[in-house]
């Protein structure tokens, strides 16, 4: 589905802070959205946790740098560190190619959908938000 020109597969969850979640075997895949990708203007930089390494509700999971800011990736439940995209080290900017092909880790938890919005809610939540934010520049 498409928020204006936006993709958000079908397959995810996603979080209003433009990442997507996507079931997988024994885990969940986490990513950034191509919208919030698009908005970051390209990942320079990641941080990423340890496998094994527990991350408590609310507390920061992901970290990455843009050529604009940092931002915190951080998810609405308690959640393990499976795995992590090792090619991240070596070259962060394949996110900026192709954010959904391109996970950031993988987690174990025990969480619930009702934290999260499946694609229907994300796409009409990211329209008004991309709606509001066009008028808003509409008459610079």
């Amino acid at each position: 589905m498409k928020a204006y020109e936006f993709e958000f597969p079908e397959d995810r969850y996603y979080m209003k802070n433009h990442v997507w979640l996507k079931p997988q075997n024994d885990g969940l895949l986490i990513g950034i959205t191509e919208l919030g990708q698009s908005l970051s203007k390209g990942i320079v930089h990641i941080d990423l946790p340890e496998i094994g390494e527990y991350i408590k509700k609310g507390d920061m999971l992901a970290a990455y740098e843009t050529i604009k800011a940092v931002s915190q990736i951080s998810l609405p439940f308690d959640s393990e560190v499976l795995e992590v995209n090792e090619k991240l080290w070596e070259d962060p900017n394949i996110i900026n190619n192709d954010p959904y092909s391109e996970w950031i880790l993988k987690i174990r938890s025990e969480f619930s959908e009702d934290s999260l919005m499946k694609v229907k809610d994300a796409v009409r939540y990211f329209r008004q938000l991309i709606a509001k934010e066009r008028e808003r520049y509409a008459g610079n």
